[in-house]
Order: C-alpha cells, then sequence, then structure tokens
C-alpha cells in the first residue's frame, strides 16, 4: 500500500492531504478550536506513515480514517448560518450579542426550523432569562448556552428546553435531562460519534475534499451543517451548493493535483 502526504494551502485555509493508493483524507486543525496544530498533525501522521505509530489527533485520525473510504455522490440538506430563504434549517448565533439583543432577534426568528447557538456564553442566569420569552418547542434546539457543565445540566432541569451538545460533547449525555442532539464537528473530535439522539454533522471549513467526507457520513436526513464551500478549492468537480442543497456527482479525477505540494 502506497501512502502519500500532501500540504494544500488556500485563501481561506490550510491543511494535509493524506493519500492512501487512490483514496485521499484531509488532515486540517482549525486553529482556535483544536486542540492540536497543523504542525502538530503533520508530524503525527507521518510518524504513521514511516513507522506505524498509532495516531491520537483527533485530526489525523479523522483524516486516516477518511482515506480508507471510497467517497459516494451525495445530495443532502443544509443547515444555513443565519436566516437564508430556501434552507431547511437555519443556524443563529447568539452567544455574540448582549442578551436583551439575542432575545429580540431570536423571537423574530423563531421557528421547529431554527437551531440556536450561544457557544457557552451565557451565566445560568442569563440563560435562564432568555428562556422566560420562549416555549421549549419555539425551536428546534439551543446549543452550548451556558458556560459549564454542570450550569448546563441545571438549565436543562428547569426548563426542559431541547438541548444540543456541541463543545460539551465529552460530558455524560444522560446527566442531561432534556438533550435532544449532538452536533459534531468530525476534524475537531475525530469521527462521528454512534448514537440514539439526533446527530447533526458540521464542518470545521475543511476544503471541498473534507466535506464530502462529513456528508458520506451522514445517516439522516437531519440538515447539515456544510454551508460553508469555497469558492476555490481543492476538488476537479466542484460542490454544488444553493438553495438549501449539498450536491456532488463521482466523477474522476477527484482533486486539481497541481493545487497540492508534496511533502512526503
Amino acid at each position: 500500500m502506497v501512502k502519500k502526504l500532501f500540504r494544500y494551502q488556500l485563501p481561506k485555509r490550510e491543511g494535509l492531504i493524506l493519500q492512501w493508493d487512490d483514496l485521499f483524507g484531509e488532515i486540517a486543525p482549525l486553529p482556535g478550536f483544536s486542540k492540536e496544530t497543523l504542525q502538530e498533525a503533520e508530524k503525527e501522521v507521518t510518524e504513521w506513515i514511516l513507522n506505524g505509530a498509532s495516531p491520537s489527533l483527533p485530526s489525523v485520525r479523522f483524516g486516516i480514517a477518511s482515506a480508507q473510504r471510497p467517497l459516494q455522490s451525495v445530495r443532502l440538506r443544509l443547515c444555513s448560518l443565519g436566516p437564508k430563504p430556501g434552507f431547511p434549517a437555519w443556524k443563529l448565533k447568539l452567544g455574540h450579542l448582549p442578551l436583551q439583543e439575542a432575545i429580540r432577534f431570536a423571537k423574530e426568528h423563531k421557528g421547529p426550523h431554527v437551531r440556536l447557538d450561544c457557544n457557552r456564553a451565557w451565566s445560568l442566569d442569563e440563560a435562564l432569562e432568555f428562556a422566560s420569552h420562549f416555549q421549549p418547542g419555539d425551536f428546534d434546539y439551543l446549543e452550548e448556552p451556558v458556560k459549564t457543565v454542570p450550569e448546563l445540566r441545571e438549565f436543562s432541569r428547569i426548563t426542559r428546553f431541547p438541548i444540543a451538545l456541541d463543545e460539551s460533547i465529552d460530558t455524560d449525555w444522560s446527566q442531561i435531562p432534556s438533550l435532544k442532539t449532538i452536533v459534531v464537528k468530525p476534524t475537531i473530535v475525530g469521527g462521528a460519534p454512534k448514537t440514539h439522539l439526533n446527530l447533526v454533522l458540521s464542518s470545521a471549513y475543511e476544503s471541498g475534499l473534507g466535506l464530502l467526507h462529513i456528508a458520506n457520513l451522514a445517516r439522516n436526513r437531519l440538515p447539515i451543517g456544510l454551508d460553508t464551500v469555497f469558492e476555490e478549492d481543492l476538488l476537479a468537480h466542484p460542490i454544488q451548493s444553493s438553495a438549501g442543497v449539498f450536491a456532488w456527482n463521482k466523477e474522476e479525477p477527484l482533486l486539481n493535483m497541481d493545487r497540492l505540494c508534496r511533502v512526503l
């Protein structure tokens, strides 16, 4: 089996491409979110290629697993980042807003297709104040509303508002009584867990190759968070992303190899 490693640099992203025979996987830690740097990931995947060392870094584990899975054509519904006509689901980011502005904005856009994401920005009192203006069925879910896991458990117990986990994915899920959804960025956590809960897959701003591998992991019909397709990309045949649909037809060649720089 032949393994090669390439580096890529796009205007908004850089990472590694692992080629394993005729299959490809992407290794692209996201600065500020991944626990590893690109340099650390490159060192680990190099050790794996040369010496068979077991990988531990999430982006490396996801890239290696991806390079063992042939890609299939996909057509999936998308969740938009922000309100966008034609999308079956919207994610609204609230954590950067003052609380009263977040309440006003959420009231303007509430609906069962709306996912709220606070990125752990609020205290328990602030989250409870927010929830007092709504009913649990006003939204699909509220993702990571408070700063700590104990506060999240208490918020869930008091409000029964449907909860989604992202940053707190490693906590004990059984301790959150109104937990509805797990939001997973495979590059950040190393793959997609098996769960009976709703599983929403999301990007960490990978190139088109990484997005396709995430899309190929989707096992349900929930709108996915892959509304991040770059205008400049590595794919020879681009992803079609419009009107709330993510679509790609498998064709050869897969990648524009002249966009890659071989490092191993």
